[in-house]
């Protein structure tokens, strides 16, 4: 019986009995200079939980978590940790969620990551710990691992191991794992082993109506990568896409139906929360094109790099500004900022922005953060806000 399931049962056994029964003190364990032991730890651990008393639970679950119950510790390094029943020990809470994770108890060791992200540790223990919680059927662990392993954040970077890590939470039914391997596994340059791989993480969360999974196994059949090419099977998903209500797959079914069995240039949507290359950041970044995946985002901000200091010049004292481009034949074709801001400013971005040249065809939208980095960040934190200005306008620039 797992832990919790049990603790539960014993918490309503003691709950009924202290509502109505009398215990014999011949049937109890035994309390040995006023300290409990054995199961009558958990009982008291468990009326004092229940009668929101945590100072009275703390001497039990120690007592129980001396005894090997992983979840004893983790509920104990709870009450240090939130300060409950006794001053907030941060240091406590991290051995104890280290013990609970070494006694099995898989949440112990999701908390002791948590804990070594917000300086208890680092980076390095925060992938170990996260790593032992994988293994013991975490699948968000399973799914940070990979990430952090991916980024190279704080570690060495390690793709192969992240593809294991996503893979190990699609198989818990994490679909951004799916998702995530599918990603990794895709590279045009991998092996047909990769691809196939790549396939099947894609069909695993399309399956379970992940509508991003769906349109990478349009694409996959679409394109013969990791399957034959089936152009039937590749419309079938674009639509299964689309009911999950993705846009590309809705737009790409009609695209289809349209060309009458006629082979079409695909363009699907990429986007990321957060880009930078040479200097110039860019946020809420999405491009539509045929290419995908995040180096395609990587080329076309380095080609708009390249007048990273016009583009400061633009707006000297910083500003947060959304625009969109559209892009063919090796250049910028239109551009227009759709902030609400001086005509000047506005005319000077999207000028600038029209000599960038970019090598394949497709659209764009980002809010870019231009000039002073100050002045940018702060107007960028003016744009989460429900009102008030969304951009920051010097003197000089109206």
């Amino acid at each position: 019986m797992r832990p919790l399931a049990r603790w539960i049962r014993i918490g309503i056994t003691f709950a009924l009995a202290t509502a109505g029964c009398h215990k014999d003190s011949s049937s109890t364990t035994p309390v040995k200079d006023g300290k409990c032991t054995g199961a009558r730890c958990v009982e008291q651990a468990e009326a004092a939980m229940y009668y929101n008393d945590p100072a009275s639970a703390r001497e039990p679950l120690a007592a129980v978590c001396q005894g090997g119950d992983g979840f004893a510790c983790f509920r104990l390094a709870e009450l240090h940790q939130n300060g409950r029943g006794g001053p907030v020990d941060l240091d406590q809470a991290v051995l104890l969620y280290a013990e609970s994770c070494e006694k099995q108890y898989g949440e112990g060791c999701e908390r002791r990551a948590d804990l070594a992200v917000e300086g208890h540790g680092g980076p390095e223990l925060e992938l170990e710990f996260a790593s032992k919680a994988c293994k013991r059927d975490r699948p968000l662990a399973c799914l940070r691992g990979g990430q952090q392993l991916n980024e190279g954040r704080g570690v060495e970077r390690n793709v192969t191991l992240a593809i294991d890590l996503f893979q190990k939470a699609c198989n818990l039914a994490e679909l951004d794992g799916c998702t995530a391997a599918g990603d990794l596994l895709s590279d045009p340059e991998g092996t047909p082993e990769a691809k196939a791989r790549s396939y099947a993480a894609y069909n695993t969360a399309c399956k379970r109506h992940n509508a991003y999974g769906c349109l990478k196994v349009a694409m996959a059949f679409h394109d013969g990568v990791g399957v034959p090419a089936n152009a039937e099977a590749a419309r079938t998903h674009f639509a299964r896409a689309c009911e999950f209500a993705d846009e590309d797959g809705c737009r790409v079914e009609k695209q289809l139906a349209e060309a009458n069995g006629k082979r079409v240039d695909i363009e699907l949507s990429t986007k990321v929360a957060e880009l930078s290359m040479a200097g110039l950041e860019a946020r809420k970044f999405s491009c539509r094109m045929s290419d995908q995946g995040l180096p395609a985002l990587e080329e076309i901000l380095a080609g708009l790099a390249e007048h990273k200091a016009a583009l400061d010049g633009c707006a000297k004292n910083g500003t947060a500004l959304e625009v969109t481009w559209e892009f063919a034949g090796g250049r910028v074709r239109e551009a227009k900022v759709t902030d609400e801001v001086s005509p000047k400013l506005a005319k000077c971005v999207a000028t600038t922005l029209r000599k960038a040249k970019l090598a394949t065809t497709g659209s764009c939208k980002a809010v870019l953060l231009l000039g002073d980095p100050g002045g940018a960040a702060t107007a960028l934190a003016e744009r989460g806000k429900p009102k008030g200005k969304h951009v920051r306008i010097s003197h000089e620039e109206e």
